[in-house]
């Protein structure tokens, strides 16, 4: 047996304290007695010594003892906890870098991308789906949503659709910004997906792993892009230079796939062999059934104060009727 809160077991000091006052209590009406008439005449005078009332005062004392067990909170034995689960949750993170504009997926890598988001939000589409877009810095595009309209809306086409982000792919507060997109209820299932080129030089892989285990969200990292390098196009048509060098890309799988397997979750490429959204749904399937497992089978000790608080009425109760009777 536990209990809830066994620091009021203290109580149980006012069980002999009680014992010892209504002792006291006899004693001093005895004593008062003793002083107005003297005991050998009490029967001439027709005057009845204060009863002992052992009974009713054992039964008051009993009574106390259950009463301060009862607000203690005993428990034991095990019952099923009743937690709603939540719902399935599903954060995606596209790469705006400079790179994704790049032509070895066609159209571009980015449209390619975002191609894919919108058939996978089809695909899942009782999924609510939060959009994080990043360059150097993170930004949520779409709150947590069913409305694949709106969401679709969001996607982008090119690089220079958005402006509003720093140039350059980084992992720093990337994962903080996904996690904070999605619910805080502990049962609900959290999954994040990263659409990305690679090419992350902030060196934050295990820091960036970190805060999404420390949520309890797992991440599916998506590659996007070939293993030779590609020039990487500019808006006006060109190539992007450095001095007289043309910049060229390729996918880096390195890191995406070090930030996948350090949060439980896997590593994609996304060149059409691999069924993407099956594989989500799984991941949201395992995490939900998780999720229920803790809920039906992570089972408490059963609250059993009542019965001491019943078993304590009574016995008061019965204490009230034979101490009137003398008992």
């Amino acid at each position: 047996m536990v209990f809830e809160r066994p620091f009021l077991l203290l109580l149980l000091l006012i069980v002999p304290l009680h014992w010892w006052l209504r002792s006291r209590w006899r004693e001093m009406e005895m004593k008062s007695l003793r002083t107005f008439v003297r005991p050998v005449l009490w029967d001439r005078v027709n005057i009845q010594p204060p009863p002992a009332r052992i009974i009713s005062r054992t039964l008051w004392t009993a009574g106390l003892t259950l009463a301060v067990i009862a607000l203690a909170g005993p428990a034991w034995g095990r019952t099923g906890a009743v937690i709603s689960t939540g719902g399935r949750n599903l954060v995606i993170a596209l790469d705006v870098s400079r790179s994704m504009a790049s032509h070895d997926e066609m159209p571009s890598r980015l449209s390619r991308a975002s191609t894919e988001i919108r058939r996978l939000a089809a695909e899942l589409d009782d999924v609510r789906i939060a959009l994080v877009i990043f360059s150097g810095s993170p930004r949520l595009a779409v709150p947590i949503t069913l409305d694949r309209e709106f969401l679709s809306s969001h996607l982008p086409e090119n690089p220079w659709d958005v402006t509003d982000v720093v140039p350059g792919t980084k992992l720093e507060d990337l994962t903080a910004v996904m996690v904070s997109a999605l619910p805080e209820m502990d049962l609900e299932a959290r999954l994040g997906v990263i659409f990305s080129d690679g090419g992350f030089h902030d060196y934050s892989v295990a820091s960036a792993a970190e805060v999404a285990l420390i949520k309890n969200m797992r991440l599916v990292t998506i590659g996007i892009g070939g293993p030779l390098e590609v020039p990487v196009p500019t808006m006006q048509g060109g190539v992007l230079l450095d001095g007289r060098d043309t910049v060229r890309t390729s996918l880096d799988e390195s890191t995406l796939i070090e930030l996948a397997e350090a949060t439980g979750g896997a590593y994609m490429s996304l060149d059409g062999t691999g069924d993407i959204a099956g594989v989500i749904r799984s991941y949201l399937d395992h995490l939900s059934k998780e999720n229920s497992e803790l809920a039906a089978g992570g089972s408490t000790s059963a609250r059993r104060f009542q019965l001491f608080l019943g078993a304590a009425l009574i016995l008061f109760c019965t204490a009230v009727i034979l101490e009137r009777r003398g008992i």
